[in-house]
């Protein structure tokens, strides 16, 4: 069950972040996996159950891998909303913790954490930045999130002007969103969405072309 329900995560999560949740049927992920339709229903009694399913193994990949009682259960889902919220919560919460001192929080570490964050919700944020109107309030609640991180990182990035370790820019907020959008390329569209995937890179690899990229383009 554990490899099946991981192939499950992967062509469903495939199939909603690049054809649509909405124009995406129970028959085309069956497809992806060689199941037959009626062997799915096995498993999920419907796509949204699905999409539940890969929106809380983001936030807990154990879950994936549990034993369940089949066909899943949409009450596994009932407070999820709530849980993905305090996920995002618990990570800005946890990001902004040297923004009052950056003394012992060098560059290259702010960068390593802002990569890991987007590369662990990777899958979760594409889900919600494709389906928006069929995760109306989870979309909400996902806008207000990028707006504190870019925040978080824009603050962390004019304290280091300030202190000499970032070179002098003249439009901080622009190269802010810059840098994001490097880091996310690297940490969750290149695997996921990008026009030719790299399903092969490891994330290692990624980080460290991206870190390099970075550090090389911004470093003092």
């Amino acid at each position: 069950m554990e490899n099946r329900m991981n192939l499950i995560f992967d062509a469903a999560s495939q199939l909603f972040i690049n054809k649509g949740y909405a124009r995406t049927q129970m028959k085309d992920i069956a497809k992806e996996i060689g199941l037959s339709t009626g062997m799915l229903y096995v498993y999920f009694t419907g796509k949204r159950d699905i999409l539940s399913f890969l929106l809380k193994g983001t936030i807990e990949p154990a879950f994936v891998t549990q034993e369940f009682e089949l066909p899943i259960r949409s009450e596994l889902f009932d407070s999820l909303d709530n849980e993905i919220m305090e996920a995002f919560e618990q990570n800005t919460k946890a990001f902004s913790a040297h923004l009052d001192d950056i003394t012992n929080y060098p560059l290259e570490i702010m960068l390593s954490d802002a990569f890991d964050v987007i590369s662990k919700y990777g899958i979760g944020c594409l889900l919600i930045e494709k389906n928006p109107d069929d995760l109306g309030k989870l979309t909400g609640y996902y806008k207000e999130y990028r707006q504190k991180f870019y925040h978080q990182v824009l603050s962390y990035i004019t304290q280091y002007m300030q202190n000499g370790t970032f070179r002098q820019v003249e439009f901080p907020q622009y190269v802010t969103r810059l840098i994001i959008e490097t880091l996310s390329w690297w940490g969750m569209h290149i695997t996921n969405d990008a026009f030719e995937t790299q399903k092969n890179i490891t994330v290692e690899t990624a980080k460290n072309i991206c870190m390099d990229n970075l550090l090389h383009a911004y470093k003092q």
